[in-house]
Parts: structure tokens; sequence; C-alpha cells
């Protein structure tokens, strides 16, 4: 409910978003901490947008709560294309140590990119992975009978149940 895609819901306490429930954790830890077994670490990944301009009152605020149940927090952005990994994925990570002070941890340094994402394809791929026209068709008739998916709007688009539109030329059926 953070990221763009998640149409920027936010993360409100109380808000009722899937982001929301960064306070059902807050929650169970207040519990584990009554009982004296809070977990010695605790690791947080989220999109960027958690600490944008939108959100950084929400999370200063998940900071504090933290903060107040003994931990030290260390966050920052890491993106997997600098770390080694073949996809430019960026996201936040925040890692809480019970009890702990700068120093205790510290993220990865940055680490050259030696691999691209045809290192990981396999170079024969079996058919049965690919969707052709007539699968194509058959699962777009059978979505339109189930109304999950709204008829054609014409010249190579649809509109999902749920408003989304999809091109069809840019999924690889312009010719349908």
């Amino acid at each position: 409910d953070l990221s763009n895609a998640g149409k920027g819901a936010g993360m409100k306490r109380g808000s009722g978003t899937q982001s929301g429930l960064r306070w059902e954790v807050e929650r169970i830890l207040r519990e584990c901490a009554e009982l004296g077994a809070l977990p010695d670490i605790l690791l947080m990944e989220n999109v960027p947008q958690v600490h944008g301009k939108k959100n950084m009152a929400d999370f200063e605020e998940w900071l504090a709560v933290l903060e107040e149940l003994g931990y030290y927090n260390i966050w920052q952005d890491l993106n997997g294309k600098d770390l080694g990994v073949a996809q430019n994925r960026n996201r936040c990570f925040c890692v809480s140590v019970l009890g702990g002070k700068e120093g205790d941890y510290a993220f990865p340094k940055a680490v050259p990119l030696t691999k691209c994402m045809a290192d990981y394809l396999d170079e024969i791929v079996d058919e049965k992975y690919y969707i052709n026209n007539e699968r194509a068709q058959a699962l777009i008739d059978k979505l339109i009978a189930s109304g999950q998916l709204d008829e054609f709007e014409g010249a190579g688009y649809f509109t999902t149940a749920d408003g989304k539109t999809a091109d069809l030329e840019a999924l690889g059926y312009a010719d349908k």
C-alpha cells in the first residue's frame, strides 16, 4: 500500500491497509514484552516509499515504538543490482537489535555485478511454459464468462473487472 502499485494508500495506524499491519506487529511485540520474550533481532523489508515524504511521520513513529521497546534501529535502501543480484529492485531494510547500539550491525557494501539475467535463464525451455494464442484466447474467454474480465475495449486492450487495463500488444498478443 506504499508503492505506486499499491496506490499509495499508506500505513497510518488504524488505516486497515496491508502496510498498516505494521501496527499489529507492535501489538504482538508489546505482548512479547509483557512476557519478557522480545525477539533479539527484527528485520523489516519494504519499498523505499516507506520513508518517503508522505509516509515519513508513520515510519518515524514505527522506529520510536521499537526504540521504546529497547531496540536500536538501522535502516537503509538497498538495491539487488548493487549486491551482486541481476535485478534492479530497490528496497528499504530496517534491522532492529534488542539492547543494541551503533556499530552492532552494518549493511553490506556494494559489490560489482558479474551476472546478467541470461546467466540465470535456461537455454532450452519446454513449450508447456509458453502460452500460445489459442490458450490465451481460451483463458480470456473463460475470464470474461466468469465476470473477472470485461469485454475488449477495442484495438488490443481489455479491462479487468476491477478496472485495470491491459495492452495485449505489450503482452505479445497483437493479433488478437
